[in-house]
């Protein structure tokens, strides 16, 4: 479990990362967990169909 300091770095990270890579990270966190939460978050914010 990441604490709320680590939680928003990594959501820094993702949100400066490509659609690609966002996607990639989803399915390598099998979309489980607050990594993958996150990375379905930058999904939705960028409207991407996966």
């Amino acid at each position: 479990m990441l604490d709320p300091a680590n939680l928003r770095a990594v959501a820094l990270m993702v949100e400066w990362l490509d659609d690609k890579a966002v996607i990639e990270i989803y399915e390598a966190a099998e979309g489980a967990g607050p990594v993958a939460d996150l990375a379905a978050e930058q999904m939705r914010v960028r409207d991407l169909d996966f």
